[in-house]
């Protein structure tokens, strides 16, 4: 086993761009677990991986791309159902099952479908561009066992396994690490779905619960983000839904702040959402952001930049879609806190942000895909 350790990306370029990859497999680190791969042109690599394994069939192995505009850049269609949830959780541990009949994948593909996901590692993602072919991946482990993640052994007792090991400087897996959520995209004229409509099926529950998943494919959820969410992000988080109602946005609104919850809206903010009719905003109570608010998000926009920047260093592999809400629509600098101010500076706050949310609903119906704004800091 050749072991290619934190290459610079002279080194890489070179080795992906030199063949000596083709037909060989690879230790390769996702992310979140170690696994074995070759390029998916390799078809003797992939027999070598399943005869390792142990396994009967070759059910069951990943594709790995290196983002989400690699499939129209190579003719592979995504179902429009499913384009808003890669948009999401692409880079992640999420890996969807749906129908393609590439030629390219047909050693993978079961039942005509074909698993893909875009990692989170970015060593690996840049290796798979470089090479301009996906890689197959899957744990390492004898069918049926549980996969090994210790990358002594894996250099080590496994060391005949691989021909390449590339890794970076940060493959550290933690030992309770979970594999990706693999679900599968069901049409709702898919031969046995007599449902009629569009379903996922969850074929293995890992890192990222289902339930989450789930409710981002039925409703895609914007979430705002302010410090105390009392004042800003409960005014965007009430006029979205109105709006988005309005417009026929099929999307959930929602909100929440840096510091601890439990508090009423200000009076200020809930008297100007009361002046529209939304008396909904009566009910609301404040709450603290967590990682599962953001990765269970379609959106994530913040009133400041400071709070976007908070937000990253809690998730910096969300970069796609955490951004101020400002940055979103392509306006400058942040919408200030109006907490202490009179009603006036309130009121002059709310027209901001109502004039944001209008654009926002209106990028969202239009654009087909809101999630990286051309000036986006991602």
């Amino acid at each position: 086993m050749i072991l290619v350790k934190q290459p610079s990306p002279r080194k890489l370029e070179k080795l992906a761009r030199s063949g000596s990859l083709a037909g060989k497999t690879i230790l390769h680190y996702t992310g979140g677990m170690f696994g074995i791969g070759c390029t998916v042109s390799s078809s003797e690599a992939i027999e070598r991986i399943i005869k390792l394994k142990q396994r009967k069939d070759k059910h069951g192995l990943i594709v790995l791309v290196p983002d989400l505009k690699w499939f129209p850049a190579h003719d592979v269609e995504i179902p429009d159902r499913i384009r808003s949830l890669l948009e999401q959780y692409w880079p992640g541990n999420l890996t969807v099952v749906f129908p393609c009949d590439d030629p390219r994948f047909v050693q993978v593909a079961h039942k005509g479908k074909v698993a893909f996901r875009v990692p989170d590692d970015d060593l690996l993602r840049h290796l798979i561009e470089l090479l301009d072919d996906p890689l197959i991946s899957t744990s390492v482990n004898i069918s049926n066992l549980p996969p090994e993640n210790d990358l002594k052994r894996l250099t080590g007792f496994y060391a005949s396994w691989f021909d390449y090991a590339i890794l970076d400087g940060n493959s550290n897996v933690e030992y309770d690490s979970q594999p990706s959520t693999v679900v599968e995209f069901i049409g709702r004229k898919d031969p046995g779905n007599h449902s009629g409509t569009d379903e996922l099926k969850c074929l293995r529950e890992g890192s990222i619960p289902f339930y989450g998943i789930k409710r981002s494919f039925q409703i895609p959820t914007i979430m705002f983000v302010c410090t105390a969410n009392i004042c800003r992000s409960p005014i965007a988080e009430h006029l979205f839904k109105y709006y988005a109602h309005e417009e026929g946005l099929h999307m959930l609104g929602d909100s929440c702040g840096l510091l601890s919850g439990g508090q009423s809206i200000s009076a200020s903010s809930l008297q100007l959402l009361l002046e529209r009719g939304l008396s909904a905003a009566q009910e609301h109570e404040s709450k603290q952001v967590t990682p599962e608010m953001l990765t269970g998000s379609r959106l994530v926009l913040t009133m400041e930049e400071r709070h976007r920047d908070y937000l990253l260093k809690l998730e910096p592999g969300l970069t796609h879609k955490i951004m101020t809400l400002n940055e979103y629509l392509e306006e400058p600098g942040d919408i200030t806190d109006p907490f202490g101010s009179d009603l006036e500076n309130y009121r002059k706050t709310f027209d901001i942000i109502e004039d944001r949310i209008k654009r926002l609903v209106a990028r969202l119906k239009e654009q087909e895909n809101p999630l990286v704004p051309e000036n986006s800091h991602a």
